[in-house]
Order: structure tokens, then sequence, then C-alpha cells
């Protein structure tokens, strides 16, 4: 058994006195999709913020690559990388396309910037017929094509995806997905924050559904059985 390359131990959030994230753990193996699902206010986003250094933990520890990453700022963990995609968009709007994946791409090496930023446009070709237009006046998921695209650009080693596919059309929702497994098949870990559960399930290998800031079942998605998801999330997911 090789070491995780993603653990969170006992981290706790709190924003005041709300209490967000209650004494989580879990690991993800490198190469491997984790799918968390949850009710709203179950402490997905919390999670995935404090991955990505929007938040600091007020206790435990997370681990990345067999460091201590705890409290880390997102700067420092995106050049890690450790790259944290998050809910709604993320993107500069008043900015072109062009100058939003470049933006992304400074944290790559000076000679290496032209080939990631090409990569970009050739994953999402609509990006490079639009690379001169601002980001804001985009479509939903377009502005979503960018964020992952900003994500991917830099050759992350665990991207934690925050409900990408939220409000967009059932198209979009493919392309995003497309997008998640070119960055499967590159090698790259997944921490995917998903709103469809049965989409997130067919993706990923294993799940952890939160309640309440706590991990109340995880394993395997061939595990996640319609009587586990109708006991945590309710008889709609299910």
């Amino acid at each position: 058994m090789t070491d995780p390359l993603l653990t969170v131990d006992a981290v706790e959030v709190r924003y005041g006195a709300a209490l967000a994230l209650a004494g989580l753990s879990l690991t993800v193996a490198e190469g491997s999709v984790l799918a968390v699902v949850g009710p709203n206010g179950a402490g997905k986003s919390s999670l995935a913020r404090v991955l990505g250094g929007l938040v600091r933990p007020t206790a435990g520890t997370i681990r990345f690559a067999g460091r201590d990453v705890t409290g880390w700022g997102a700067h420092r963990a995106r050049q890690a990388g450790l790259v944290h995609l998050p809910e709604g968009r993320g993107v500069f709007t008043g900015l072109t396309v062009a100058e939003n994946l470049r933006m992304a791409a400074a944290i790559v090496p000076r000679s290496e910037r032209a080939d990631a930023v090409g990569r970009a446009y050739t994953l999402f070709p609509v990006l490079a017929e639009r690379r001169r237009q601002l980001a804001g006046s985009l479509s939903g998921g377009e502005q979503q094509m960018i964020s992952l695209a900003r994500g991917l650009i830099v050759s992350p080693r665990v991207l934690v995806a925050d409900e990408m596919s939220l409000g967009l059309a059932p198209k979009m929702v493919d392309v995003v997905f497309e997008g998640l497994s070119e960055a499967r098949g590159a090698g790259v870990t997944i921490v995917l924050i998903e709103q469809y559960v049965h989409r997130a399930l067919a993706f990923a290998d294993h799940c952890v559904v939160l309640h309440r800031g706590a991990a109340a079942w995880s394993g395997p998605v061939a595990e996640a059985t319609d009587d586990v998801l109708a006991r945590f999330l309710g008889t709609s997911a299910a």
C-alpha cells in the first residue's frame, strides 16, 4: 500500500460560532477520483475552500504529497499542484479569455507558458475562437470552461472541483465532465464536489457523504447503494 496523495485528518473549520467541518478525516489515493456529496450545508464547499487555501482550519491537519500543508494560502497551494476550482466559476470577467489563461499560466516556467495555454485551447476549442472576448460576455458554461482550463493549465496533481456543473445546461455539464475526464486521463487526482449525485458516482472511484460537517459514510462507489443515498441524501437522490 502506498501513502495517500492527500490526507485530511480531523479538520475543523469554523465561521465565527458556526461549525462547518467537524473533525473531518478522509484520504485520496493518487490518480483516483473522490466524489464528495451531501445535502446543502453539509460542509462540501468548506472542504473545497480549506483544501484550496481559501480558509484556514481551526483544528486538524492536511497533508499533500507527504508535506504538511495545513494553513497554506491559495497561491502557495496552487504552486504546489493543489488546485481549487471554486463554485461560481472564479474567472476575471473584465479580462479577455486569453488574459485569463495567461494569468493562470504565470506560475508555469516562462519557457512552458505558451505550450500550456495552447493545450487549454486544444482541450476547449471554443475558447480559442473567443480568446479576444471579455470573459464576462461568455455564457455560464463557457466561463466554466475558462475556470477548468485555468486549473489544468498549471498541470495540477490534485484538482478540487467545487460544483462545476451548477446552473449549467446539460450539454455544458457534458463538456465539464469531458474536461475532467481529460484531466483524469493525464493522471490528475480529483476531489469532485457535485450536485448530480449519480453523475459523480459514475465518474468517481470512491465516495464520501458529508452530513453536518462530518463523514457520515465513505467507501467505494460500488457500495454507495440506493439505501445509503436515501439514508443521507433523501429518496430523490436515490
